[in-house]
């Protein structure tokens, strides 16, 4: 009798034993099954935030090479976020992480928010100020164009007494003399007898010249291309003149004649052509040609 209660008791014993081993594998497959879901909502929702921060920073990206005025503080935001995604890639998602990584995503959109209202109110005032720069460029390029039509006609004017103000010589010739020991002087054209070469020519009359002592430089040159006379150099800006004399004179706005003596090497006074010319300063004013026998 007592060994039958045993047995009933044993039975009932396993009986409950095993009704507990089936519960706990229930419940930890299904604890298990939560889990996982947990775990895949989580890793799915990390995987949003890092797409969500990627997206940020490649606008912020676009705004930086358009050369905003707030550069500076877009790169500062995506320097940021990137440090932001690099933990979100290395981190393990948890409830907690997740919590803390959906507050620092969340303060992010406000930052980008207010980022966004500063660029949009700052591409208003620069269109602003394009319309007036545009505006005041056009009324300034107006007013240059009319200083640049004053400035030319001036120029112009400037030009026009300048050359009226420019001593132009007249009759302008060159000749062979002999030179007598009473001073006198004879043309011959016959290279032989010439003992020198004489320039002649008239300042006419200018009002607009400049008075006083002026001069000039007489260059003549032989047959064999070589200056004659005293065959100095001057340099100017531009160029560097080989003359053969300095003529010097007191204009006074009156008609004057000069005439020159060359002061020539007469061993040096060959048959063949000669080519004279005469320049107030770097310019040119006349010139004449000779031809000895």
């Amino acid at each position: 009798m007592a060994s039958t209660q045993d047995n009933r008791f044993l039975k009932i014993f396993f009986a409950v034993i095993v009704l507990l081993l089936v519960l706990l594998a229930y419940w930890s497959y299904t604890t298990y099954q939560e889990n996982e879901e947990i775990k895949g909502s989580l890793t799915q929702e990390k995987e949003r935030i890092e797409e969500e921060l990627k997206n940020i920073s490649l606008e912020y990206t676009a705004e930086i090479e358009k050369g905003n005025m707030l550069s500076n503080d877009l790169i500062d935001a995506r320097q940021r976020i990137t440090r932001l995604r690099d933990s979100v890639i290395n981190l393990e998602g948890s409830v907690a992480v997740m919590s803390r990584l959906r507050q620092e995503l969340s303060r992010i959109k406000e930052e980008r928010v207010k980022l966004n209202n500063r660029i949009a109110d700052l591409e208003k005032s620069n269109n602003y100020l394009v319309r007036i720069n545009d505006s005041t460029l056009a009324a300034l390029n107006q007013e240059i164009i009319k200083a640049e039509l004053q400035t030319e006609t001036v120029n112009s004017l400037s030009k026009e007494v300048e050359k009226a103000a420019t001593l132009i010589p007249t009759n302008f010739t060159m000749e062979g003399v002999i030179i007598r020991r009473s001073g006198r002087q004879i043309v011959n054209d016959k290279a032989s007898r010439v003992d020198d070469l004489k320039v002649c020519f008239t300042l006419p009359e200018n009002g607009l010249a400049p008075k006083g002592v002026n001069k000039f430089y007489l260059q003549v040159i032989n047959p064999e291309n070589n200056v004659m006379g005293v065959t100095k150099t001057v340099s100017f800006e531009t160029q560097t003149l080989t003359y053969s004399k300095i003529v010097e004179f007191n204009y006074q706005g009156k008609e004057l004649d000069i005439c020159e003596l060359v002061e020539a090497d007469v061993d040096k006074i060959t048959k063949g052509s000669y080519r004279v010319n005469l320049f107030n300063g770097p310019v040119r004013v006349s010139s004449s040609e000779v031809v000895f026998r």
